[in-house]
C-alpha cells in the first residue's frame, strides 16, 4: 500500500489499481481474459448469420450447416469458460485486496492517537471501513472484466456491422451517440457532483444515528422512548430519505428520457432496414442480423455507463479511507540517553481538547517509581485527562511528560504499551471467550490466565459458567454484571505486569461484598509499580503514598492524607461529603 501524499494520488481506476498493488498483473490478466470473452461471444452471433444465409439459398448445405452450429456451440461453450476464468482471477485479487486494506487501515486506525479518531463518529468509521472498502471489493471483482468486455464487445460488433452493411451500421450507432452525449452531461452536472456528496455524508450520519440508537436500547425502553422520539436516530433516517428522495426527484426527468430512447432503440433499424429490404436493398438474412446485434452491444455499454456511476460514488468513499489512511501519526523524535527507572514527571502541562477551552494549566507533578499517587477532585477536574495523557492517547499542549526521565513523546506506540497498563472505568468486552478477553492476544498460558483471574477475584465466577473459560461473552444466556467485568478488565493488568499502572476507578462497580476482593487484587496488582489511581471514594486513597486534589484543570492541593486534610479546603470539603454519604440511609 502506497503511502504518498493525498494530493498526489489519482483517483478512479487509477487510484484502485495503486491500491491494488502487487494484484496488478492478476487483474491485468483478468482484464485481458475479458478481451478474449468478448471475441468469442460474437462469434457464435456471426456463425448464426452465415447459417441464416445458407438456409435461405434454393439448396442449403445441411452437412455445412451442421458444422457452423457444432462450431457456434464450441465457440459459445469457450467464451464462457473464458469469462468464469476472467471472474475467478479478478475475485481472488479483488479478495487479497480487501483483506490487505482492511488490514492496513485497522492498523492505522490502531496507531492513531484518540484525538485523531475522535474526528469521526462510529458511523462513517464503520461506513468508511465496511461500506466504502466493500464496495472497492465489488468494483474490482466485477467492474474491471466488465470495463474491458464493455469496450472491446461494441467496438468488434460495430466493426463487423460495418463490414456487413454500413448504411444499417450508421443507424445502429444511433444509441451510442446518444449516450455519450447523455451520460457526461449527466455525471458532470453541478447538482449531482453535489447530490453525491450529500450522499456519503447522510450514510454516515444514518449509521451513527442508528449504532447510538442500539447502544441507547436500555435507556429508550427503561423510559418508552419510541425510534421516532429518538431525535438523532429519526433525524439521520429521515435526512437520508430526503436526501434519496430528492436525488431521484431531479434525476427522473433526464433518467425517464434515456431510457424512453433506449427502450426503443431498435426502432430507427426496423424502419429503415424494412425499407431498404422493400426496395430490395438488403438480404432478409442481414436484416435479421442487425435486429440481433443492432441494438445488443449496447447493454455492456450500458454497464460501462453504469460503471461511471459507481466510480463516482467510489471516488468520495477512496477519498474518505485515504483521509484515514494518511492520518498523521504522532511523532517519536528520536531519544539519546538512557531511561531510568518508571517514575513519572509532568511539568508545566497544559491541555485543550479544543483550541482555546483549557482543560489542564499549570499541571507540575511526579509519581515515585514503585508508589501510589490518587487524583482526586470533583466530576471535570481534569483527572482522567491527566492519567489518558500518560497513556499519550493525546499530546500535550505545552510542558512535557517524562516516564524515567525519557519525554513520553520518544516512546513509540508498541514501546507505550509495554510500559503502561490502563483500567478504564468503563468497561469493554469482546465478543470471544472470556480466555481471550483475558489474553488479548498476549503470548500467555493457560495456567498463567488462570492464575491473574485468581488473583483478580474472577476464577470463581468463570468456573461457574456453562463453558468455563470458554463461554463467549455475550452469547445468549450468558450475561456479566459490571463487576465481573471490571474484575476481567484488573486480570487483563495483572497478566500484562506493565510496570507503570493506571486505574481508572476500577471499583466504580463493585458491591460492598467484592469490593474488598477486589481490593486486594488491586493490592497484588500493584506491587513494586508506579500507579496512578483516579478515585471518587476516598476511602479507598487514605494510605496513598501521595493525593493529588484538582480543580478546574489545576492542582489546589498535594500530600498525604492527613497533610491535605488540614491544607486543602476542597479536599477538606469532599472527605466531609464522603463521609456522609457512608452513614446515609433512607428512612
Amino acid at each position: 500500500m502506497e503511502k504518498t501524499d493525498t494530493a498526489k494520488k489519482p483517483n478512479g481506476i487509477g487510484r484502485l489499481l495503486q491500491i491494488a498493488g502487487p494484484k496488478k498483473f492478476q487483474l491485468f490478466l483478468a482484464g485481458v481474459l475479458a478481451l478474449v470473452h468478448a471475441g468469442l461471444a460474437l462469434v457464435p452471433y456471426i456463425l448464426v448469420f452465415q447459417v441464416m444465409a445458407e438456409m435461405l439459398e434454393p439448396a442449403p448445405d445441411y452437412a455445412t450447416l451442421r458444422e457452423t452450429l457444432i462450431l457456434a456451440g464450441v465457440a459459445g461453450l469457450l467464451s464462457y469458460a473464458v469469462l468464469y476464468a476472467s471472474g475467478m482471477l479478478s475475485h481472488l485479487a479483488a479478495f487479497d485486496i480487501l483483506y490487505q486494506l482492511r488490514r492496513y487501515a485497522a492498523e492505522k486506525i490502531g496507531k492513531l492517537s484518540l484525538g485523531e479518531l475522535e474526528k469521526y463518529n462510529s458511523g462513517a468509521l464503520k461506513k468508511i471501513l465496511i461500506d466504502d472498502i466493500e464496495r472497492i471489493e465489488h468494483f474490482l471483482a466485477h467492474q474491471i472484466p466488465d470495463f474491458f468486455k464493455g469496450l472491446t464487445l461494441p467496438l468488434l460488433t460495430v466493426v463487423y456491422l460495418f463490414y456487413v452493411d454500413w448504411r444499417l451500421a450508421l443507424v445502429s450507432l444511433l444509441p451510442l451517440l446518444f449516450m455519450v452525449i447523455w451520460f457526461p452531461y449527466v455525471m458532470n452536472r453541478a447538482d449531482t457532483r453535489s447530490m453525491l456528496k450529500f450522499y456519503h455524508q447522510a450514510l454516515e450520519d444514518m449509521n451513527s444515528g442508528i449504532v447510538e440508537y442500539i447502544r441507547a436500547m436500555p435507556v429508550m425502553k427503561i423510559f418508552r422512548q419510541t425510534a421516532d422520539r429518538f431525535h438523532k436516530y429519526s433525524g439521520t433516517v429521515h435526512g437520508y430519505d430526503e436526501m434519496a428522495i430528492s436525488w431521484t426527484a431531479k434525476g427522473a426527468p433526464s433518467f425517464a428520457i434515456f431510457m424512453s430512447f433506449m427502450s426503443n432503440a431498435l426502432l430507427p433499424i426496423l424502419i429503415f432496414g424494412t425499407w431498404l429490404y422493400l426496395q430490395n436493398g438488403l438480404e432478409l438474412a442481414t436484416f435479421f442480423l442487425f435486429l440481433i446485434l443492432g441494438t445488443g452491444y449496447i447493454k455492456p455499454v450500458f454497464s460501462l455507463s453504469n460503471m461511471a456511476v459507481q466510480i463516482s460514488m467510489i471516488n468520495r468513499g477512496v477519498q474518505r479511507m485515504d483521509d484515514i489512511l494518511n492520518r498523521p501519526l504522532q511523532p517519536v523524535p528520536p531519544f539519546v540517553g538512557k531511561q531510568n527507572g518508571h517514575d513519572v514527571v509532568f511539568a508545566g502541562v497544559e491541555f485543550a481538547y479544543v483550541p482555546g477551552t483549557p482543560v489542564l494549566e499549570e499541571v507540575g507533578f511526579s509519581v515515585s517509581e514503585g508508589s501510589l499517587t490518587a487524583l482526586v477532585g470533583p466530576s471535570g477536574a481534569g483527572k482522567s485527562t491527566v492519567a489518558q495523557l500518560i497513556a499519550r492517547f493525546w499530546d500535550v499542549s505545552q510542558g512535557e511528560i517524562r516516564i524515567g526521565g525519557r519525554p513520553l513523546m520518544t516512546f513509540s506506540t508498541e514501546e507505550l504499551a509495554e510500559k503502561v497498563s490502563y483500567v478504564f472505568q468503563d468497561n469493554f468486552m469482546f465478543h470471544l471467550s472470556l480466555y481471550d478477553n483475558i489474553r488479548m492476544g498476549m503470548d500467555r498460558s493457560r495456567e498463567q490466565i488462570e492464575a491473574a483471574s485468581r488473583a483478580a477475584q474472577c476464577h470463581a465466577f468463570i468456573e461457574q459458567l456453562p463453558e468455563g473459560y470458554d463461554t463467549i461473552f455475550g452469547a445468549e444466556g450468558v450475561h456479566l454484571s459490571g463487576g465481573e467485568q471490571q474484575r476481567i478488565q484488573i486480570a487483563r493488568a495483572i497478566l500484562k505486569d506493565a510496570p507503570i499502572l493506571i486505574l481508572d476507578e476500577a471499583t466504580s462497580y463493585s458491591d460492598p461484598e467484592n469490593e474488598f476482593l477486589i481490593q486486594q487484587a488491586i493490592g497484588h496488582l500493584i506491587q513494586e509499580k508506579t500507579v496512578i489511581l483516579i478515585a471518587h471514594r476516598l476511602n479507598t486513597v487514605v494510605n496513598a503514598d501521595q493525593i493529588i486534589v484538582f480543580d478546574t484543570g489545576r492542582i489546589v492541593g498535594r500530600g498525604k492524607h492527613a497533610e491535605i486534610l488540614e491544607s486543602c479546603p476542597l479536599y477538606a470539603q469532599m472527605w466531609q461529603a464522603h463521609r456522609r454519604t457512608q452513614s446515609f440511609s433512607i428512612r
